[in-house]
């Protein structure tokens, strides 16, 4: 009986061991930036990650580096360690803001990576409701959402994607607002400019829904954090 009593203690101990030393893997979105080989994502994500990864639908998965941090705005950039296979689509971000009950839209990742796999195209629309310089929008959102772009009717990148709980425990909003949010694009062109990344940014004739999420789905990726 003691023997059995003495199996049960270590395999607890085991157990409890395990339980306190097994990594959290984190899952969120983010968007190539520059010549491909950054990525946005929100800072929350990843600021306690011993080891990154960023997942391609169909393509690579690369590990990845933190190389900049705005805890101020729940931003970060990440540097691929390798040349992804795809090539950067060249984004164009938004320069006068938004307006009340402007359409949006995003692209969410496909999770389980097969080759069937397909954006979900999630369209809304934006509030005029300012908190903490944060884009208040009404899309069906998920938590792996957050760190995904936001585009407007014209194509151009509107802001980073905050998914609601994010958003509301990083700025700690008033619970009263119970919104999705994006971190603005202007926000983001700062970035980009501090770390003087090529953009590649230039103006393009628009496109269809279907046509840009066939040419810019790939840029759109999975960040695992753990």
């Amino acid at each position: 009986m003691k023997k059995v009593i003495s199996i049960l203690f270590l395999l607890g101990i085991l157990i409890l061991f395990l339980i306190f030393n097994t990594p959290i893997t984190r899952l969120g979105s983010g968007f190539l930036i520059g010549t491909g080989s950054h990525a946005f994502t929100y800072y929350d994500l990843v600021k306690e990650a011993s080891f990154i990864r960023i997942i391609f639908p169909n393509e690579d998965d690369i590990p990845a580096t933190l190389i900049y941090k705005d805890p101020t705005h729940n931003l970060a950039v990440l540097q691929l360690k390798n040349t992804p296979k795809i090539r950067a689509k060249k984004f164009t971000y938004a320069e006068n803001g938004y307006s009340l009950s402007e359409y949006v839209y995003t692209l969410g990742y496909p999770w389980t990576n097969t080759m069937e796999d397909k954006h979900e195209l999630i369209e809304g629309s934006t509030f005029l409701s300012y908190q903490r310089d944060l884009i208040s929008i009404n899309l069906s959102l998920n938590p792996v959402n957050s760190g995904g772009p936001l585009f407007n009717s014209n194509n151009e990148i509107l802001g980073m994607i905050l998914f609601g709980k994010h958003a509301h425990d990083f700025y700690k909003l008033e619970k009263s607002k119970q919104y999705n949010y994006a971190i603005p694009a202007s926000t983001l062109a700062k970035v980009i400019k501090k770390l003087k990344l090529k953009n590649n940014s230039k103006k393009l004739t628009k496109l269809s829904n279907k046509s840009f999420v066939e040419t810019t789905n790939k840029n759109i990726v999975l960040i695992e954090a753990h």
